[in-house]
């Protein structure tokens, strides 16, 4: 039977998920493996948080507020922006759909890095519009190779920063600068999934969407935090972007234990801050570990590292499998020669680097 717009439905680019390990454990009875995959924060969720969760769990029985009232109220504070200003999402990844949702059509185009963060072209595609990709030499997107791409048809601009496989980022004064070019009628969404571990580069959010009413910052609990089970990631731009922003999200998108677990871990900095210093510790030793291997790394300002074979990637990725350590292959970036490994604890590192030595 054919379906009206099968065809675009079928054609879409298909997200794959890093191997969960329920799934590594059927299939080879590993009772312990190492999960590198889906840049998750090793540490966990703080303490603190676990223990909210479990005190709202006799709660969930009632529908959760559907506007996010105290959790949009405690971003406010940290990000010293009104609550009309944020919107949340069961994810960032909602957040990107509410965007081509609300300004995108056929006929429209988003441009977005040839090597992005998956979700952008999906979002972009459902919407019908146009995808353009920007050329990225060295794996890093230039801004300046973004705004050459700008037209009348441009509608949204779809930026990672740092960048989602890549590592790569813009600097905040780079970023200022492309602001102050693009065209106002031009929504831009700069995702800052990985902020935090960008530390002072992260962007100045309150005073950036004063200055620009086209501006989208996204963020999420779902890394440094380590809230990625729950689904919770926010939007932040002016209030009349918001307001379009909120007509085509669902109700009660924001789940009672998500909401609860997102404002205690606001409340939680210093697991942050620990969890950005094993970042960092562990990207030290991965990085020093693979170059003495001449394994090609790529600069990274997230919580994983890319790496590059001579050859294709998926021979290494199944043999890891083989010895109970999931990594990310990206084929369907087409990266075929690239794995991208999310950094661990100091154990899981070495533990990581010790089978590539057998492998490689």
């Amino acid at each position: 039977m054919k379906l009206k717009n099968s065809a675009r439905i079928n054609s879409l680019p298909v997200y794959k998920p890093g191997k969960p390990i329920a799934e590594l454990k059927r299939e080879l009875g590993f009772k312990d493996p190492v999960k590198l995959a889906s840049n998750e924060n090793p540490l966990g969720p703080a303490p603190s948080v676990v223990e909210k969760i479990k005190e709202a769990a006799d709660m969930v029985h009632l529908y959760p507020d559907g506007d996010c009232y105290e959790l949009k109220k405690k971003i406010s504070l940290k990000e010293e922006i009104l609550p009309n200003q944020i919107i949340l999402g069961n994810g960032s990844n909602e957040v990107l759909e509410l965007v081509a949702h609300a300004f995108l059509e056929v006929g429209d185009e988003a441009i977005m890095g040839e090597f992005c963060f998956i979700v952008y072209p999906i979002v972009a595609q459902l919407s019908e519009a146009t995808i353009v990709r920007v050329p990225m030499s060295n794996l890093a997107l230039n801004l300046d190779d973004v705004q050459s791409k700008v037209n009348q048809r441009t509608k949204v601009i779809f930026i990672a920063n740092p960048n989602n496989p890549t590592g790569s980022r813009s600097t905040r004064r780079e970023v200022e600068i492309f602001l102050e070019e693009i065209p106002k009628n031009i929504i831009i969404v700069i995702d800052e999934a990985y902020a935090e571990y960008m530390e002072s580069e992260n962007l100045n959010v309150s005073m950036l969407i004063e200055k620009h009413e086209n501006l989208i910052v996204l963020k999420t609990f779902s890394k440094a935090y380590g809230l990625a089970g729950l689904r919770v990631g926010y939007g932040m731009a002016t209030a009349n972007l918001v307001a379009l922003l909120n007509r085509p999200r669902e109700p009660f998108n924001v789940n009672q234990l998500a909401q609860v677990a997102a404002i205690s871990a606001l409340d939680d900095e210093e697991h942050v801050k620990a969890s950005v210093e094993l970042n960092k510790k562990g990207m030290s030793y991965l990085k020093s570990e693979l170059t003495k291997m001449n394994i090609k790394t790529y600069p990274s300002y997230a919580n994983f590292v890319l790496i590059e074979f001579k050859s294709e990637a998926r021979i290494v990725y199944e043999e890891l499998l083989k010895r109970g350590i999931i990594t990310r292959p990206l084929e369907n970036y087409g990266l075929l020669n690239h794995l991208r490994i999310t950094v661990g604890l100091e154990s899981q590192n070495v533990k990581l680097i010790s089978a590539l030595k057998e492998v490689v």
